[in-house]
This record gives structure tokens, C-alpha cells and sequence, in this order.
């Protein structure tokens, strides 16, 4: 597979990004493409590596892209700004909303410089290459625009950066989700006829990629009960796009779940989209080693110490899942890729080291190992203490196909035994070492989603189409339980007798008890959410520089007809 890293210094040349709270003011590449005319399809595809890079997407992926986990009760993490979203206490003034309304905003406008602005600038190169441009950077596109309708719901619809910045037409109103799914989607169409099946670069959209978005489009649009959808039809064009991917690629149970998140599978058969990560600095690169790493053990300086995954999610486990030792690490767990100087790292809830502690346990009793690279030296390279691991950020992955694909021949109905729904659900357990289904609910498909896609910041959204379908006590209900568990996102393992030699006794799992209030010995009584919850704030920075945006919704489309 061809490595993206060498061209990330290319995108970087590219880069015309302003610090600005406007998330109109981020200036796109139009100076870089206006003093550059693209006189051969080579130079074109030069132009549009960059949208594929951690450098445009690090305002979203750095911190928001994965907040979400903190809010669908993935993972634990209380403190400051960060844990307001453990406790869905966040609001305008959340710093990581403004980066994640900002970092999208700026990806898109990235795409429209490509979109609208490139072909003028164009000589003697064929239409077929420039279209096929134009359609990588719509796909990505609508992957954001339905990221933004997912998360806020009503926003603008920017489509000429350049106009407005030229105009000086900053404050602009939002449009309503319906009509962002119908854009997204438009989008989507465009991509999925124009791109090609295949590309040297194994980095960029191909059909697949944009047929794997437009089938999460169609299914988030085909779970809302209130827009007057053909429902029915748009689960049948979900399933049949999610089938086409699922047909052009490697069967899921063939491509090993333990190393997807290394930098080794880069651009792997299991990869549909992904933020290119390289180690060239802040920014460039995947941050979780650091953010998410337990100690200076296996990462060059972190801070994930007190991050772990609640006990919601680690109930959702069985005991013979293959994926949970690559998702979490539990007692006496060992990882030959980590710590490698030692021989590896072995988990313990405590270690300690001649009689001190040297990793201290967390109220979780377990720490993150997705995306977890290592320190440097396990790597030999592929990661550094600049938040720039080397190891690719999935945005769209193989198997959400296989589940998607579940889902949409579901349907409206809470169950099926559609025997090619079973198969290919199961297909996901196949890879897990699990038994397959023999029918399924739709509680046991969100449950699998969970469990295969936990800290990889999707599960959020399956919340939100259960939602759409049933409504908010149904959604908050499942969300509060814990997915159903009984676990809240309060619960904790504390000792059951404090005055245990913790030395003694920490790596004791029968020393501990899950304590569910504070009254039971745990820091916090249970964390409701409520349906405020669904739909975060617009980011007071953006409100005040574009008051329009706290105006009417306007409509996008002058015409009200269904997509």
C-alpha cells in the first residue's frame, strides 16, 4: 500500500490557515490555487492531498472528534473542559465545540476551493481528471456537511468560501438539517458517479468511499420518523450501497481486528476514509497516544491516566471477544508492541516499581488501548511526544458497512431473521471469535456497534437514530442505563474495605466493588442526560462574530422537494 507521509510536507506548502474565531475567515487554498495554474492531471492531484490530511482536519480530530465517546458513556474522564462532556454540562462556551464547529467548517473549506474554484484556473487538462477532483473533495465534503447536521442540527450551508470572504458576507443564517441532508447527499450522488473503483493512492475516495458515505447519509435520513421520508425506500438504498462496499472489498472476518489501529494497516482493506496522519509535528498526526496514554511506560508523555472505559462498556464484553484486549486493557493483559525494550508491557490495575508506584490504577480499573502506538522507540518512529502518531484516524471503516447493512434490511421493524442481515452481522462477530445471531433486535445491533466501534467516536450517532426512530425517553433511557447495562456512567470501582494495604490488595479484582452514588463510596450519584443533550450549542465565538446565526432557519432549497 502506498504511505501518505511523504506528501504531508506537500499539503503543508499548501496551507493558508488564519487564526480567527470567524468560521468563515479560515482563508481555503485560493491563493495557492490562483497563483498556480494546473496545467496536468498530476498537478491536480497534488492539490487535493491536502484534504486528506491531519493538518486540515486537526481543529476537529485533535480533542471534539472524540469527545463524543466522553458523551455516549465510552470512556471516563471528569476533569475540566474536557469532562463537561462526560457529564453533558458543556456549553457555547466549551472550547472544544468551537474547534470542532471550526475544524469542520475549515475542511469544507478546503473542498469548495477545489470544488469552485480549481477548474478556473485549469489548462489543457482532461474534464475526466478534474471532475474526478471535484468528486473527492464533494465526497469528503458531504461527510461533514453530515457531521454538522448530526451534531447541531440546524447550520449554514457554505458553499463559496471565496465569494464570501471577497464580499465580506460573514454573517450567515443556518439552514435546517433536512436540508443539509439533502445537500450531503447531492454531494454524495456526484461522488459516487465520477470517482473511480480503484486509485494508485491508496489514501483517496474511490467509489467506495463515497458509496460507504451516502449509505450513512441514507440510513441517518431513513431513522427520522419526522421528516415524511419514503422511510422504506431510503433503507433499501442504505443496504445497497453498504452491500456494494461490502462486495468491492477483503470479507471483514479476513483482515485481523488487532492491528487495525496500528500505522502498520495504514490505508488497509479496512479503511473506506481516513485522516492521513504523519510525525512532522503538532497536528500532523494522530494525538491518542498522548491524550488517551495511560503513562510514560508506553507513551513519550501523556496524559490518559484518568481516562479508562466505563463499566457500561466493559460489561458489554464477552469473555471470549477478541476485540476487547485491542480495545481496553484489563488485568494481566500483555502487548508485545508495547514497552518493547522490557520485553512488552504486561496491564496490571496498579504496578509498582522498587516499592513506589509506577502506574497508578484509575476509577475504572482499565485504560484505553485503541489507537495506543507505544513510545517512540516502539515504533521506531511512527510516533513522538508531539501528538503526531503515524497511525491513520478512521472516519469511515469496513465493518460499519457490514452493520449498516444490518440495519437498513431491519428497517422500521425493531427485529429480523433476514438470513443475509444475520450473515452479515455476524461476519463482525466471526472476527470477534462470537457465535453468530440466529435473529436480531435492534438493541443487539446498537450493542455489536458499540463493542466494535467503541472510542472511535461513532457510537454517538447510533444513539441519535434511535432517537429519530423512538423518540427522546426511549433514546435517553438506553443512553442512562448504560446501553441497557444498568451501569451508569457514574459507577466506579472502589475498594470494599479502605484500610487494604493498597499494595497488597490493588491488583485484587475481588478487593473491589462497583459503587453506583456517593452514598455507596463513589465520587458522583448517577449522571443523567437529558434531551438538551442531542443537540450541541452552536460556539458563542461564532454566534458573536455571525449574530444571523442565532436568526431564523432559512431555507436552503426554494423548493421542498424529497431527495
Amino acid at each position: 500500500m502506498k504511505s501518505f507521509n511523504k506528501y504531508i510536507a506537500a499539503a503543508l506548502a499548501g496551507l493558508a490557515l488564519a487564526s480567527c474565531d470567524d468560521f468563515l475567515t479560515v482563508t481555503p487554498e485560493d491563493k495557492f490555487v490562483q497563483d498556480n495554474y494546473y496545467t496536468s492531471a498530476e498537478a491536480i492531484r497534488d492539490n487535493t492531498k491536502v484534504i486528506y490530511s491531519a493538518t486540515i482536519w486537526r481543529d476537529f480530530m485533535m480533542n471534539f472528534h472524540w469527545k463524543l465517546d466522553e458523551l455516549v458513556g465510552d470512556m471516563y474522564y471528569t476533569y475540566a473542559a474536557e469532562g463537561q462532556w462526560y457529564f453533558g454540562t458543556y456549553t457555547d462556551v466549551n472550547q472544544y465545540i468551537k474547534e470542532g464547529w471550526n475544524g469542520l467548517y475549515n475542511v469544507i473549506s478546503q473542498c469548495n476551493s477545489i470544488i469552485e474554484d480549481m477548474p478556473g484556473y485549469v489548462s489543457g487538462v482532461p474534464q475526466e481528471d478534474v471532475d474526478r477532483a471535484i468528486a473527492e473533495a464533494r465526497a469528503i465534503r458531504a461527510y461533514c456537511y453530515w457531521y454538522i447536521a448530526e451534531c447541531w442540527h440546524d447550520a449554514p450551508i457554505i458553499t463559496h468560501n471565496s465569494d464570501n470572504i471577497t464580499n465580506n458576507n460573514f454573517n450567515t443564517p443556518r439552514n435546517p438539517q433536512a436540508d443539509i441532508y439533502r445537500f450531503a447527499l447531492e454531494d454524495a450522488d456526484f461522488a459516487v458517479n465520477t470517482l473511480p473503483e480503484t486509485d494508485a493512492d491508496a489514501f483517496r475516495a474511490t467509489v467506495a468511499t463515497a458509496r460507504a458515505i451516502r449509505a450513512r447519509i441514507l440510513l441517518t435520513m431513513a431513522s427520522h420518523s419526522d421528516y415524511g421520508y419514503d422511510r422504506a425506500d431510503l433503507y433499501r438504498r442504505a443496504a445497497a450501497d453498504a452491500l456494494a462496499v461490502i462486495d468491492s472489498r477483503d470479507n471483514v472476518k479476513d483482515i485481523p481486528f488487532a492491528t487495525l489501529f496500528d500505522a502498520t494497516t495504514n490505508n488497509g482493506p479496512e479503511s473506506l476514509l481516513a485522516i492521513q496522519c504523519g510525525t512532522l509535528g503538532y497536528g500532523t498526526g494522530n494525538p491518542k497516544t498522548i491524550a488517551w496514554g495511560r503513562s510514560s511506560v508506553i507513551a513519550d508523555g501523556c496524559w490518559g491516566s484518568g481516562k479508562g472505559p466505563t463499566i457500561s462498556l466493559q460489561s458489554m464484553y464477552d469473555q471470549l471477544d477478541q476485540r476487547r484486549k485491542w480495545t481496553y486493557m484489563a488485568n494481566g493483559d500483555f502487548y508485545p508492541n508495547l514497552n518493547t525494550a522490557a520485553g512488552g508491557y504486561t496491564y496490571y490495575i496498579q504496578s509498582y516499581e522498587d516499592g513506589s508506584v509506577l502506574e497508578s490504577r484509575n476509577e475504572m480499573n482499565s485504560h484505553i488501548k485503541k489507537y495506543i502506538l507505544g513510545r517512540d522507540a516502539d515504533g521506531n518512529g511512527t510516533t513522538s511526544n508531539n501528538q503526531d502518531g503515524s497511525n491513520n484516524v478512521y472516519l469511515v471503516r469496513l465493518a460499519d458497512m457490514y452493520l449498516i447493512y444490518a440495519e437498513a434490511i431491519m428497517g422500521t421493524a425493531n427485529s429480523t431473521t433476514d438470513a443475509n442481515a444475520l450473515d452479515k452481522i455476524n461476519s463482525v462477530r466471526a472476527r470477534a471469535g462470537l457465535a453468530g445471531f440466529t435473529s436480531l433486535t435492534y438493541t443487539d445491533l446498537l450493542k455489536e456497534r458499540r463493542r466494535e466501534f467503541a472510542f472511535e467516536s461513532i457510537n454517538w450517532f447510533d444513539i441519535l437514530r434511535l432517537r429519530y426512530r423512538e423518540g427522546d425517553a426511549t433514546a435517553l433511557e438506553f443512553l442512562n442505563s448504560g446501553y441497557g447495562s444498568g451501569y451508569n456512567r457514574s459507577c466506579m470501582y472502589v475498594f470494599k474495605d479502605w484500610s487494604m494495604n493498597e499494595e497488597a490488595y490493588a491488583n485484587l479484582e475481588s478487593t473491589y466493588k462497583i459503587a453506583a452514588s456517593v452514598d455507596d463510596g463513589g465520587m458522583y450519584d448517577p449522571i443523567v442526560l437529558t434531551a438538551s443533550s442531542f443537540v450541541i450549542p452552536l460556539p458563542a465565538s461564532a454566534t458573536t462574530s455571525a449574530p444571523a446565526l442565532l436568526g431564523d432557519i432559512v431555507p436552503f432549497y426554494t423548493s421542498n422537494t424529497e431527495k
